[in-house]
């Protein structure tokens, strides 16, 4: 899949709709609003340069309770083998459209070792917070079973855009589907 839709694709239908023994509620629905969370930031200053403290969610950014509104929120969910080698595209992405009402928020599912992930995260020096999900709570609330995902959000906490961009794909798919939410 090469870009984001705001049409469920045939594969990401299978992706979200896949069997599991509990399904986990809410999912992340196009045109829904998106489950609400909270996670620790794993780079604790950017986190609080974002959003003031060092766990963050995102109705931090959206909603009428937003403490710090956006008009876009980009939810990339990833471990570091699977779309952690995108975080440097999102920061270039974040640098270019946060004075636009852009904030990305990676979320890692690693569960293995936090401190090597912490000082992994740290090394990157990203300009937005990477949240962790270690055990996987909010990856289950997005019905999440690939990696990576992304979920981008409209600023009334509505799901306005998912797939599975990965690559050089990832953010000329960001773009254009981020052009009808950025203010100009």
């Amino acid at each position: 899949m090469q870009s984001l839709l705001r049409l469920l694709p045939l594969p990401l239908c299978i992706l979200v709709g896949s069997a599991a023994a509990e399904p986990p509620a809410p999912r992340a629905v196009l045109g829904a609003t998106t489950p609400v969370f909270a996670l620790p930031a794993l780079n604790e200053e950017a986190a609080l340069e974002a959003g003031g403290r060092t766990q963050l969610g995102v109705n931090d950014f959206c909603g009428v309770r937003a403490a710090k509104p956006k008009s876009a929120i980009v939810l990339y969910f990833f471990d570091r083998s699977r779309g952690g080698d995108q975080l440097g595209t999102l920061a270039r992405l974040q640098r270019r459209s946060g004075g636009k009402g852009l904030q990305v928020l990676a979320i890692s599912t690693d569960t293995g070792d936090l401190g090597g992930l912490s000082t992994w995260v740290e090394g990157q020096r990203l300009n937005y917070p990477v949240l962790r999900d270690n055990h996987g709570v909010v990856s289950r609330r997005y019905g999440l079973s690939q990696l990576p995902l992304t979920v981008v959000v409209d600023g009334d906490c509505g799901v306005f855009a998912l797939g599975l961009p990965m690559g050089a794909d990832l953010e000329p798919a960001l773009d254009a589907e981020l052009a009808a939410l950025l203010v100009r």
